[in-house]
């Protein structure tokens, strides 16, 4: 993460994040939600990067798989989650914060994934544009961000205006509606694949999910994108 205060928050949480993993009916969904697009979209023989690893649970599991993993994350105490729990020797973690200060130094990869990391992110687009500069020609990054159209996201705005809770919220810098963050990253050299919204098991999106549509009682999505190659962008002719 680019933000030190983002990076000392969920450093100061590593723990307690991990083990939601195992308790949270949260965490349990996007783990699922997560995995099932892994298994669906990564190929075991994958070269994968995972930017804003946190304690690695996506990495590890894709390792697991057989994929060549490469963990990065910003924080020294989510870092020493990861290898506390390795498993696998294709898995390897790196403490560093992002945007990458010498992406070079980092093989061409298959499948660049971040798992709310962006919306921490000061500079967003130049990220981005560093993902896609990592990518293989036809290439997969697979992203999760704040949806902007949830009704619980502008109730907890307010509420976190006046009471500072929850204090996470202090250091989201992006949200963005599922169309708006297709065509952005459409403008970067990206198409779309596949989006999916997932997380409504706060109070409010559990009482309104069964009357309203899915963008606006789930609080996050995640997305499925192809980098975008000259051959892929010419016109098809019959």
């Amino acid at each position: 993460m680019s933000s030190t205060s983002a990076i000392d928050y969920h450093g100061e949480i590593a723990a307690q994040f991990d083990r939601r993993y195992e308790s949270s009916v949260a965490f349990l969904e996007r783990f699922r939600v997560w995995t099932d697009l892994l298994d669906q979209y990564v190929k075991p023989i994958d070269r994968v990067l995972d930017l804003g690893c946190g304690s690695g649970i996506f990495s590890n599991y894709l390792a697991e798989k057989g994929c060549i993993v490469t963990g990065i994350d910003g924080s020294e105490a989510m870092i020493a989650l990861c290898n506390q729990k390795k498993k696998v020797v294709n898995v390897r973690y790196v403490v560093q914060s992002l945007p990458l200060p010498d992406p070079a130094k980092y093989a061409p990869q298959d499948v660049v994934m971040m798992s709310s990391l962006l919306e921490y992110m000061d500079n967003m687009d130049q990220m981005l544009q560093q993902v896609r500069d990592l990518l293989k020609p036809n290439g997969l990054l697979i992203v999760s961000i704040p949806n902007q159209l949830s009704l619980y996201r502008r109730v907890e705005r307010r509420l976190f205006r006046l009471t500072g809770w929850p204090a996470y919220f202090a250091h989201i810098r992006h949200r963005s509606t599922a169309a708006t963050f297709s065509r952005h990253l459409s403008e970067l050299g990206f198409y779309r694949i596949e989006t999916t919204f997932f997380s409504s098991h706060d109070p409010i999106s559990r009482l309104l999910k069964p009357f309203l549509a899915r963008q606006y009682v789930n609080n996050l999505f995640v997305g499925v994108y192809r980098k975008e190659t000259l051959k892929n962008m010419l016109p098809t002719h019959p």
